[in-house]
């Protein structure tokens, strides 16, 4: 999983501590339940891992949203690497920002230390029945793939070009290189299971390729499409 250097963003759409606003009201059968908050604690230096405690009826959806499918991790190693040293994984934090009948959108932030203190963000949205990614190629025909990716690209090639002013370092050409050429490689595979839904849009973004040491060159990587303006390319039986 890749880590995002001191870019924890409070102006993220999902951004919050867990609570009981995640628990689901939009169908008739609870969703999520309630959160489970598990404290870590080394020495007198505490921080807390929160996830959702998914319906006993969703059993592959409560699978793919435990901290080890999430983070990669078991929650006793994460405990027992915290209680040794304060390290690796100390904060984990989620949001609800949609769900229906079919799917529910998840936002997940968390923060790691190592060599150095890390933050990353993680965007999920599964089938509710088979806890499985719903992929954007099962909602979008191949014209709005098309016009994702292209929108995709052209936003984040403006985003540089206009940052390209705030920056006189002298090895900031490169860094720019860098990232231009990473954006004009991307392909729709790269955003295809990472987005969330909120009520009317969907935000996508891809992960940052620079080194921590000039990660802050970095752009915004996410980017907003309305549901309205997707609608046209929806397939048949797609979900949202």
């Amino acid at each position: 999983m890749l880590f995002v250097i001191g870019c924890g963003n409070t102006n993220n759409p999902a951004y919050t501590n867990a609570s009981s606003l995640n628990a689901d009201s939009t169908t008739n059968q609870s969703i999520i339940l309630r959160d489970s908050v598990v404290v870590l604690k080394y020495k007198t230096q505490t921080d807390t891992i929160a996830f959702p405690v998914v319906n006993a009826q969703f059993p592959q959806l409560a699978a793919a949203l435990n901290p080890e499918a999430v983070l990669g991790e078991r929650l006793s190693k994460i405990k027992e690497n915290y209680e040794d040293c304060g390290c690796g994984y100390t904060s984990l934090m989620y949001k609800k920002t949609f769900s229906n009948a079919k799917i529910l959108s998840l936002w997940f932030y968390a923060e790691f230390i190592g060599a150095y203190p890390s933050q990353t963000t993680i965007y999920q949205t599964l089938s509710i029945n088979t806890g499985l990614v719903y992929k954007l190629t099962q909602q979008l025909n191949e014209a709005g793939e098309k016009y994702v990716l292209t929108k995709y690209k052209a936003t984040l090639l403006k985003r540089l070009e206009a940052d390209k002013a705030n920056h006189t370092e002298k090895d900031y050409d490169s860094a720019c290189n860098q990232i231009k050429e990473n954006i004009n490689q991307l392909t729709f595979e790269a955003i295809n299971d990472n987005y969330i839904v909120k009520d009317s849009s969907v935000i996508v973004k891809t992960e940052p390729i620079l080194p921590h040491v000039v990660l802050a060159w970095e752009i915004d990587r996410m980017v907003d499409f309305s549901l309205d303006e997707l609608k046209q390319f929806k397939k048949e039986g797609a979900s949202i």
